[in-house]
C-alpha cells in the first residue's frame, strides 16, 4: 500500500510540476507580452496622435505677430527690432518659441546677463530659429537641425512628447505667413 501510495504521490508531483512548468512557460511570456504591448501602444498611440495634430494656420500673421497672438509676450518683448525684422522678412523658417514660463525659469542672474548683452541675446534668439520648415513631431530617430546661430539642435521624442534638446515641444504647431512656430517649454541656450 505504501509503494502504491508513493508512486501516486510521485506521479502527482510530476504532474503538478509539469502543470506549473507549463503554466509558467505559457502564462509568463503572455503576461510580459501584454504588458509591453499595452505600454508601447499607449506611447505609439500618443506619438501618432501628436504627429497627426493639425497645424493651425494663423496667416497672414508673420512669425512675430504670431508670437504675440499666441500669448508669448516675453518672447515678443525681448526681440530686438532687428531680429524681429529679420524673422518677419525671412521665408520658410521655423521658430521654436519658449513660453513665458520658460523665461521665468531662467535664473535671474543669467537672464540679466542675456538681456544686457545684445550679442548674447541675438545668439540665444538665433539658436531658436531653423532656416527651413521642420516638424519636430515627426522624428523617428534623433535628427539634427542647424540654427541661424550656426549651432545644432537635436530633435527626438520621448514617451510624452517630441523634444528639442531637453525641451518638450507642444504638439500644436502654427503656420504663419513666412514659416512655422513650435512652442517649447524652456529657453534653448547655445554653447558659448
Amino acid at each position: 500500500m505504501t509503494t502504491t501510495h508513493s508512486k501516486l504521490d510521485g506521479m502527482f508531483f510530476i504532474l503538478k510540476n509539469k502543470t506549473v512548468l507549463t503554466l509558467v512557460t505559457l502564462v509568463l511570456p503572455a503576461m510580459l507580452m501584454l504588458s509591453t504591448t499595452s505600454a508601447n501602444a499607449g506611447w505609439r498611440g500618443g506619438y501618432f496622435k501628436c504627429a497627426k495634430t493639425e497645424i493651425i494656420d494663423v496667416r497672414p500673421a508673420t512669425i512675430t505677430e504670431g508670437a504675440v497672438a499666441l500669448g508669448l509676450s516675453t518672447l515678443a518683448a525681448v526681440l530686438p527690432f532687428e531680429v524681429a525684422e529679420l524673422l518677419d522678412s525671412s521665408e520658410g523658417i521655423t521658430v521654436l518659441a519658449p513660453t513665458d514660463e520658460a523665461f521665468e525659469n531662467i535664473p535671474p542672474d543669467l537672464l540679466t546677463l542675456i538681456a544686457s548683452d545684445p550679442d548674447i541675446l541675438t545668439a540665444v534668439l538665433s539658436y531658436h530659429v531653423v532656416p527651413k520648415e521642420v516638424d519636430p513631431r515627426k522624428v523617428r530617430y534623433i535628427r539634427k537641425y542647424q540654427t541661424l546661430a550656426g549651432q545644432t539642435l537635436f530633435a527626438s521624442r520621448d514617451r510624452r512628447s517630441p523634444m528639442v534638446n531637453q525641451s518638450e515641444v507642444d504638439c500644436q504647431g502654427y503656420r504663419t505667413a513666412n514659416g512655422l512656430v513650435w512652442v517649447v517649454d524652456s529657453v534653448l541656450l547655445p554653447q558659448f
